[in-house]
């Protein structure tokens, strides 16, 4: 599951096998402060998840790539301009949710990319079962907000989402 919710996250099969190894040997040095609240696998994933936000605070850091190292990333197949539109489609919401104050950010990734139940959630935030629904709620509203200022969503078509 932890793997799962890095690979979406990251997008990349090596990075998400790293950041799952390093989550693994945090998680043992850390077992001793599991206090119960939070199922094992909810407090994985947030040490897997606090650990791919510093990857990409510290690659923020790092001198940018060329375009031809991102051009070697991209997949294969018979229209890569749908593969590169795709790309950049997620990219830009992955950005907008990146952009959500930090609670309401957490809930949704928790939510909808480690598919924890509201419980789960709300023993991850910190909060009570309604109180995660409400940040998660308010997550959701500002992301469309953001997605509708920045994007023009059409869903019935190929590639559903085109910047403004």
């Amino acid at each position: 599951m932890v793997r799962g919710v890095l690979l979406r996250f990251v997008r990349d099969e090596a990075l998400a096998d790293d950041l799952v190894q390093e989550a693994l040997l945090r998680a043992i040095r850390a077992q001793a402060s599991l206090r119960g609240q939070a199922a094992p696998a909810t407090w994985l994933t947030a040490i897997a998840l606090n650990l791919a936000r510093d990857h990409f605070r510290a690659a923020k850091r790092a001198p940018p790539s060329t375009l031809m190292d991102e051009a070697e990333d991209l997949p294969a197949s018979d229209r890569p301009e749908d593969d590169i539109l795709r790309a950049e489609m997620s990219g830009c919401i992955l950005g907008q949710v990146e952009r959500l104050p930090k609670r309401q950010r957490d809930a949704v990734l928790l939510h909808y990319f480690a598919g924890l139940s509201h419980r789960e959630m709300a023993a991850n935030l910190g909060v009570s079962e309604g109180n995660a629904r409400v940040v998660l709620h308010r997550g959701l509203t500002a992301l469309r907000t953001s997605l509708d200022r920045e994007c023009i969503l059409d869903f019935d078509d190929d590639i559903p989402c085109e910047r403004r």
